[in-house]
């Protein structure tokens, strides 16, 4: 089993759109609502059967879980909700965003995923001011591929991942984030490695993770984080989940971050479970 992934941060920004008339953010929202709707009949086309025991969750965690959906199937991941809270020069930071992902079985060993930070709330505290934003945050498009040679003994998949800027004015990046990744697991061990491009430049992540937990309802690990570049990073993390029934699990989780330009916190409580 394994559960990793990331959620891309959202950054204020004052930039706003000028070229069209109405809604700056409809032509996005409608573009990634069309594709859902394609792609999930297209999913439903070719349904397969799948054991909801069988399905490994993407949340909690660093990375991504490598394995897919079967054909038609769905699963809903929710944070309830994520946070960070960070700590530096003065001001303090905290920030909770209701981060959703939607993921699509598609067959041919591909997952669509279409994540978003539905509702982000932020607030910033310094001696001489205070700041408070809320809104909605940025979406997310992604496909994951389960590579050749995956088996019961070792799983490795690629995830492929294009932010799309849906958030609020003060709330969305300033440029959408673009992350190529790939997940490897192999008994209670797991590794990721993570390669970003967003308006801070370009950077790699890798993290490893050991499962020390493993029973029909529990699970429990540990992780750890080494970030370059533009995503530099010294974290050590821990998160447990509860299948609280075949098709349904929650999951606690925390991070610790010690680089400078990272958050010092960062975590929260979620729930997934498998659509009917």
């Amino acid at each position: 089993m394994r559960r990793l992934r990331t959620t891309p941060t959202a950054i204020r920004s004052t930039r706003s759109p000028t070229i069209w008339s109405g809604d700056p953010l409809l032509p996005a929202r409608s573009a990634v609502r069309a594709l859902a709707m394609v792609l999930c009949a297209l999913a439903c086309a070719t349904a397969q059967a799948q054991d909801a025991a069988d399905v490994e969750f993407d949340r909690p965690g660093i990375g991504f879980s490598p394995s897919v959906l079967a054909p038609a199937r769905f699963a809903w991941e929710q944070g309830l909700p994520d946070a960070s809270y960070d700590h530096s020069g003065g001001v303090r930071t905290t920030r909770y965003a209701a981060a959703s992902l939607l993921r699509v079985g598609l067959g041919a060993n591909l997952e669509l995923q279409l994540g978003s930070d539905s509702r982000v709330w932020e607030r910033t505290r310094s001696a001489d001011a205070h700041e408070h934003v809320q809104g909605s945050g940025d979406s997310s498009v992604a496909l994951k591929w389960l590579l050749p040679g995956s088996n019961d003994d070792m799983q490795w998949a690629l995830l492929a991942r294009q932010g799309v800027l849906t958030g609020a004015s003060d709330i969305r990046a300033g440029r959408a984030q673009q992350d190529l990744g790939i997940s490897v697991a192999t008994g209670d061990l797991a590794v990721y490695v993570n390669a970003t491009r967003d308006e801070d430049g370009t950077g790699w992540t890798a993290s490893p993770s050991w499962t020390f937990l493993s029973t029909d309802t529990v699970a429990a690990y540990v992780e750890a984080a080494l970030g370059t570049g533009a995503q530099r990073s010294h974290a050590l993390g821990t998160g447990i989940t509860w299948r609280v029934a075949p098709a349904m699990q929650l999951d606690l989780s925390v991070l610790r971050g010690f680089a400078d330009a990272e958050d010092d916190w960062t975590g929260g409580f979620g729930v997934s479970f498998l659509l009917p």
